[in-house]
């Protein structure tokens, strides 16, 4: 017997895809600092000290001079020996002037005159103790300062960042089918 039958052939759906993974990008900030320094500057103003010593009087004890004090120092005595010869003359003429008094005034004037003369010695160091001057001025040192600044510039880069979202699209490659089929046997399809 030949029965019909039906055959049902199905073909099923075929999707396909396309995934796009998400993006992210990122650029951090970065900040840029611009320092200007303005230097500090230091002025200095010396004053050396200054040593004076001065030796003259030890020369001049031993008996070591210059010409213009040598020369001055016997203009003084000069002038001081002819002062005593003024007042010594003059008092032995105020004392023979007074003769007619009496006394013996003549034998007093010549007991007062030596003919050999006088000298005195003494001990004392050569040259004499401080006699040697020494003047020390101390120096200076004088700072003046002019303090410099400092100046700072900031600029600020923001973080950056860009995000895409990922996606996933779909497609229908074939679509789902179903097939009727009649094997075998006549059907009759008529009313």
């Amino acid at each position: 017997m030949n029965m019909p039958r039906l055959e049902i052939n199905q073909t099923f759906a075929k999707i396909d895809w396309d995934v796009q993974s998400p993006r992210y990008s990122f650029e951090p900030g970065q900040a840029k600092v611009l320092i200007e320094q303005t230097p500090a500057e230091m002025n200095v103003q010396y004053v050396p000290p200054r040593l004076t010593i001065d030796q003259s009087e030890c020369w001049a004890d031993m008996d070591i001079k210059h010409i213009f004090r040598r020369n001055e120092e016997a203009a003084v005595d000069a002038k001081r020996q002819v002062l005593n010869y003024i007042e010594k003359t003059v008092l032995e003429g105020a004392q023979l002037g007074a003769i007619e008094n009496g006394g013996n005034v003549i034998r007093n004037l010549a007991m007062g005159h030596h003919l050999l003369p006088q000298h005195s010695f003494q001990y004392g160091n050569v040259p004499r103790n401080f006699s040697l001057r020494i003047e020390c001025i101390p120096g200076e040192m004088r700072m003046d300062w002019k303090i410099g600044g400092t100046t700072i510039n900031v600029q600020d880069r923001p973080f950056q960042h860009n995000y895409e979202r990922g996606r996933i699209s779909y497609t229908l490659q074939k679509k789902n089918e179903l097939h009727f089929e009649s094997i075998g046997g006549n059907l009759n399809i008529e009313y």
